[in-house]
């Protein structure tokens, strides 16, 4: 699931940004707060996206391991018990209660 990254407001041809007044703009107490708590929310928006990016690769990762390294190490412990169940079957004969470590 890709991760959406916030969308950039476009200025309007209305906005005070786009205007051209021949007066100087100075930033007021209000503007400064306000980008402070903008900032704040920015941190917050990255942290969130840092938070669902590691969520998403932990998935990504319990994935590969459940369908390539777990199916590789059963097919691996599989043949080991395989190749020394033949030997002992080799070895002792049957199917009996030797095969087993039992005693007869």
């Amino acid at each position: 699931m890709p991760i959406p990254f916030p969308s950039q407001s476009k200025p309007t041809p209305h906005s005070p940004a786009s205007s051209s007044s021949s007066l100087p703009s100075y930033p007021s107490s209000i503007d400064s707060e306000s980008d402070d708590s903008s900032q704040a929310d920015t941190e917050a928006e990255m942290e969130a996206m840092i938070q669902e990016e590691w969520e998403e690769s932990l998935r990504q990762l319990e994935v590969v391991l459940s369908i390539v390294v777990m199916p590789t190490i059963g097919k691996w412990f599989g043949r080991i018990w395989s190749y020394w169940a033949w030997a002992r079957y080799q070895r002792l004969g049957s199917l009996g209660r030797p095969f087993f470590g039992l005693s007869p």
